[in-house]
């Protein structure tokens, strides 16, 4: 299970984020940038080393993809691409880059649109764990990279580690699993899992997410890194705020259901400038969680 890495010096995570700010702060501009032809030259080079025609990149990235087809790259330089790119003027890049304006604003109101569904689903099912458990184990982990990689490593990584969850030691046991992919600026692409367990069969939480953090650097063949959210540095800061929603949470306790309902909630809400700027296909997903409903209808059937 040894991950292919993508060996390009080009961060992409960071490479998307960084058009999509050019774009934006074209578009608000009252007059032409200094050096905003040069930026764009290198900028587009950089994208066409790391464009791939099978993904599929949100709107503000998408006049990029459509001026790869515009400009033959493969020989140009930078000092040559920029006179190209001078050959129109700014304020007509401006009425082409707002071409995509009002679909990114779509775009958005869709992404938070799903935000709001994935919360009131993690909601529903905390609910049906809380109705049946006198008190819970969750466990978080956060995983992310020390190497430039391409969506594609990532989302094939991922569905790995999946697997190897489910196939492991705590696989039965696992009540709910939540998973959220991000996309930041200095992180890189990064990912937030939760799971949650009946703590009368699981203890441990810092021993759990080390678990799942090591198979996570085995499968990136040590290209990733984890950070155990139960190191007891972290979770002190959260103690002395009083808002730690990790680790045993008793059902009947209402404040420590709701820390962990909040903990849980960020997952499916982050913040807005963490979405995915390219995903492998439209269908990609960047969030998921199990299904928790059978297996409480099936632990009732048995009580009866």
């Amino acid at each position: 299970m040894v991950s292919i890495l993508n060996q390009n010096k080009i961060n992409e995570a960071t490479l998307l984020i960084e058009i999509e700010g050019f774009i934006q702060s074209s578009l608000n501009s009252a007059r032409q940038p200094r050096s905003f032809y040069q930026n764009f030259a290198d900028l587009l080079l950089d994208f066409h080393q790391v464009y791939d025609p099978d993904f599929s990149y949100s709107c503000l990235i998408e006049p990029f993809c459509r001026l790869l087809y515009d400009y033959d790259l493969e020989y140009e330089s930078p000092e040559s691409l920029c006179k190209l790119l001078k050959q129109t003027p700014f304020r007509q890049w401006q009425s082409d880059f707002d071409l995509n304006w009002t679909d990114h604003l779509d775009e958005m109101r869709q992404h938070r649109f799903s935000e709001k569904q994935n919360a009131q689903k993690i909601d529903s099912r905390l609910n049906l764990l809380i109705d049946e458990y006198s008190a819970l184990l969750v466990v978080r982990v956060d995983l992310s990279y020390v190497a430039n990689i391409s969506i594609q490593q990532v989302d094939d990584d991922l569905e790995i580690l999946r697997r190897k969850i489910n196939r492991s030691q705590y696989g039965d046991d696992v009540l709910l699993l939540i998973w959220a992919l991000e996309q930041g600026e200095s992180t890189g692409y990064h990912c937030h899992v939760a799971l949650v367990f009946d703590e009368r069969k699981r203890h441990g939480a810092w021993r759990i997410a080390k678990a799942v953090g090591e198979w996570w650097k085995e499968i990136t063949d040590d290209q990733g890194k984890y950070f155990n959210c139960h190191d007891r540095r972290y979770l002190k800061k959260y103690e002395e705020r009083d808002v730690v929603g990790i680790g045993v949470i008793y059902s009947n306790v209402p404040y420590q259901v709701n820390k962990m309902r909040s903990t849980l909630s960020y997952l499916a809400r982050p913040d807005k400038a963490q979405y995915l700027r390219v995903k492998t296909s439209a269908k990609m997903r960047s969030f998921g969680m199990s299904q928790v409903k059978a297996k409480i209808n099936r632990r009732n059937c048995y009580k009866r």
